[in-house]
C-alpha cells in the first residue's frame, strides 16, 4: 500500500537522488567484488566519527539496529525502563523492548514537541536504566536539561539523532554531546545509505561494545570478546558505506538547499490560517528531513490527506503519540498526562522535502493545502 502510494505519487514526500560520484562509489564496490566486511566501512565509520568530533563510529544496517546496540552498551538489560518522549517514531519504543526494559513514556513540550526535562525528571524511578533524547522532526531536544538530569541520576542519557543529521546544539552536532548517539540513514533521511545507521560515542568501551553486539559478539580485532556478548548482525554492507561516504562528503551543500526549501515552505505557508509552523532556533541549526506542522485542532486531517493525494501530493501523519498506538499502553509505562504529546501527535502533517524541490512546486502544495484546509 506504501509502496504503491510513493510510486504514484506526482510529487512524493521524499525522493533519493543519487549523483555521479555517489553512483560510481557504488561501482567501486562492485568492481572490487567484496560486498560485506571491507574497506568501504571502515573507511565510512572513521570519516563519519571525524566529521562528527566523536572517537569511533559503528556502522549499523538501520537506525533501529543502532539504538538497540547502543541501549545494551550503555547497560540496558531485561527489567530495566527507560525514559522514552510518548511522541516519536515507534522505533525508539521497539528499540527498549528489543533489551528487554520498559519504556517509561514522557510528555513534550508544545512548542518544540522534544522530551519535557522536567517531565522525565518526575518519571525517574529506582528501575531507570537510561533517558533517550529524541532530536524529533531534526530539531535538537533541551540537551543543557537532559545532560544535568542524567548526571543526577546517573543514568545514561542516549541520543536519538536518527532525524537530525546535521543538525546542532548551539555550534555541536547533536548525536554526539552524551554517552552515546545513534543516526539512521533510510532514503528519506539527509543522508542515506539505502537503509544503514551508526552507534557514536566518545567512549571507546561503548563504541567496542556495540560493535560487538552488531557483530555476532566479534569486537574490532575480529576476536570474539572475552566476556559473554550474545549479537546479532546488524553490519552494514559495503554499498551503503560507500553510498554514504560519497553523500557526506556533500553534506553540507544538502543542509543548505533543505534549509532554503524550509525557510520557503515558512513563507508560502504563511498565508494559511490555523497552522503552526515548527520551531526555528536562531542559535542552532535544524537538519530538516522532512517539513512538519501542526493543523488546527478543527480540521479533518484525514480528509487533507485524501485532497492532497487526489492532486498529486504525498502525505504524512506521523508521528502518532505512543500511547494512542495499538497495544503500546501495556507495552509501555505511563505515570503522568501525555496530553501535550497526544494533542501534536493527532494534528502533525508532513510534506514533501528533498532535495531538487523547486519553488514552484512548493507554492503548489502550499495552495493546494490551503484549498485542503478551507474547502
Amino acid at each position: 500500500m506504501v509502496r504503491n502510494l510513493f510510486k504514484y505519487m506526482k510529487i512524493p514526500l521524499a525522493r533519493s537522488k543519487i549523483n555521479e560520484e555517489e553512483a560510481a562509489a557504488i561501482a567501486r564496490v562492485i568492481d572490487r567484488g567484496r560486498l560485506a566486511l571491507g574497506p568501504e566501512v571502515n573507511a565510512f565509520e572513521e570519516e563519519f566519527a571525524r566529521w562528527l568530533a566523536v572517537d569511533a563510529a559503528v556502522a549499523t544496517n538501520s537506525g533501529t539496529s543502532a539504538l538497540i546496540a547502543a541501549l545494551r552498551a550503555v547497560g540496558v538489560r531485561p527489567g530495566d525502563e527507560v525514559i522514552v518522549p510518548a511522541l516519536t517514531f515507534v522505533a525508539t519504543a521497539n528499540a527498549v523492548l528489543n533489551c528487554g526494559a520498559r519504556p517509561v513514556l514522557v510528555d513534550v513540550l508544545p512548542d518544540s514537541w522534544n522530551l519535557d526535562p522536567l517531565a522525565a525528571a518526575e518519571a525517574i524511578g529506582k528501575n531507570t536504566r537510561a533517558i533517550i533524547a529524541v532530536h524529533l522532526f531534526g530539531l535538537a531536544a533541551p540537551m543543557s536539561e537532559l545532560i544535568a538530569l542524567a548526571e543526577k541520576a546517573n543514568v545514561a542519557l542516549v541520543e536519538d539523532a536518527c532525524e537530525a543529521m546535521g543538525s546542532t546544539y548551539g555550534s555541536r552536532f547533536v548525536g554526539g554531546l552524551s554517552h552515546v548517539g545513534v543516526f539512521g540513514f533510510y532514503p528519506n533521511k539527509v543522508l542515506t545509505t539505502g537503509e544503514g545507521g551508526m552507534v557514536v560515542s566518545t567512549d571507546t568501551n561503548v563504541v567496542e561494545t556495540a560493535r560487538a553486539i552488531s557483530n555476532q559478539g566479534y569486537g574490532s580485532s575480529g576476536q570474539l570478546l572475552k566476556r559473554a556478548m550474545p549479537g546479532h548482525s546488524f553490519r552494514m554492507n559495503e554499498f551503503g558505506a560507500a553510498l554514504g561516504r560519497a553523500q557526506l562528503d556533500s553534506i553540507e551543500s544538502r543542509l543548505v538547499e533543505r534549509d532554503r526549501l524550509a525557510a520557503k515552505y515558512i513563507d508560502a505557508l504563511g498565508s494559511v490560517n490555523g497552522l503552526t509552523m515548527p520551531v526555528i532556533d536562531s542559535e542552532s541549526r535544524r537538519g530538516w528531513f522532512t517539513f512538519p506542522m501542526l493543523l488546527p485542532r478543527e480540521i479533518n486531517r484525514d480528509r487533507v490527506m485524501v485532497a492532497m493525494k487526489d492532486q498529486g501530493i504525498e502525505t504524512a501523519d506521523y508521528f502518532p503519540a505512543l500511547h494512542d498506538l495499538p497495544d503500546y499502553g501495556d507495552f509501555c509505562i505511563q505515570r503522568s498526562p501525555l496530553d501535550t504529546a497526544r494533542d501534536v501527535g493527532q494534528r502533525l502533517l508532513c510534506v514533501p522535502l528533498w532535495e531538487g524541490l523547486d519553488d514552484g512546486t512548493i507554492e503548489t502544495i502550499a495552495a493546494e493545502l490551503g484549498k485542503a484546509i478551507t474547502s
